[in-house]
């Protein structure tokens, strides 16, 4: 089971390297993402995001973002730009763009707002606008797309 994990965990960061963020089509409901769940959640793009659980958190993000953690833990800053949260139990609000934002643990409690795109891996529930769904362990889990709010 722990080599299964591992592997998925690595594969997802892998693909997250080499996708670049995707929007779909302009629409009002389709920007925000709720999710709570035990396992692996992947988000990247550009917006916000706010977490909370226990486990493990990466972060990376362009210059200028605003990364806030609190809680219990030990971060370690690493030279291509990753920070990491082992032992993470608390919160984590997440603003930028470019984000790659990664979360294995327990009670998972997500909401991300703007455009990117959200892997989730394990088992909980999702909403997106009246899209609503489960976290999988088939595959990749489940795939969410978020963009942007049309222009007021």
């Amino acid at each position: 089971m722990k080599r299964r994990v591992f592997t998925v965990l690595m594969l997802v960061v892998a693909m997250g390297a080499l996708i670049v963020p995707t929007a779909a089509a302009e629409a009002p409901d389709l920007h925000t993402l709720i999710a709570d769940g035990d396992g692996l959640a992947f988000l990247f793009g550009k917006g916000i995001v706010d977490l909370s659980g226990n486990g493990i958190l990466w972060v990376k993000a362009e210059e200028g973002a605003v990364v806030e953690v609190t809680g219990y833990g030990q971060k370690e800053v690493f030279p291509d730009g990753w920070q990491q949260y082992s032992g993470f139990h608390g919160t984590a609000h997440i603003e930028g763009r470019r984000l790659r934002v990664f979360v294995a643990g327990t009670d998972v409690h997500l909401e991300a707002i703007g455009r990117g795109k959200a892997f989730l891996w394990g088992h909980g529930t999702y909403r997106k606008g009246e899209e609503s769904g489960r976290w999988n362990t088939n595959g990749l889990g489940a795939s969410v797309t978020l963009s942007e709010p049309p222009v007021q």
